[in-house]
Formats: structure tokens, C-alpha cells, sequence
């Protein structure tokens, strides 16, 4: 499956593979202040498992950060 990711292109990931499953692969905590965008949908941790990815979506890691 190819996926796009935070805009790399790659065919390395699996058929059947979630938000979660791409994360432990890239190594990447799934902290809460973590969103994750698939095809511009926002999807939180609680999300992640459950949320299957397709053949060319584009998956973006969003960290919310507070300032002022």
C-alpha cells in the first residue's frame, strides 16, 4: 500500500494497517496532544487503532501546542 506521509511518499506499509499500527512503525508516541490527519479528517488517540488507512491517503502528524 502506498501511503503519504507528513509528504513522503512510500509503498512499504501493509494492506491492512491503522493510525496506531503506522505510529509503532515510525516510532512515534501517541501522545495526547497528538492529532492525526488523514485526508484532511482529524482523528485523536483514542482514534488511532480503530482508524484504518487506504492505498494513497495522505496522513499528516499534527502536534497541538499551547503559547502565547
Amino acid at each position: 500500500m502506498k501511503l503519504i506521509v507528513d509528504s513522503v511518499i512510500s509503498n512499504e506499509y501493509p494492506d491492512t494497517f491503522s493510525i496506531g499500527d503506522l505510529l509503532r512503525y515510525m516510532n512515534v508516541e501517541p501522545v495526547p496532544w497528538l492529532v492525526i490527519s488523514v485526508n484532511d479528517i482529524f482523528y485523536k488517540t483514542k482514534q488511532f487503532d480503530s482508524t484504518y488507512l487506504h492505498d494513497g491517503d495522505v496522513v499528516e502528524l499534527v502536534y497541538i501546542r499551547g503559547g502565547g
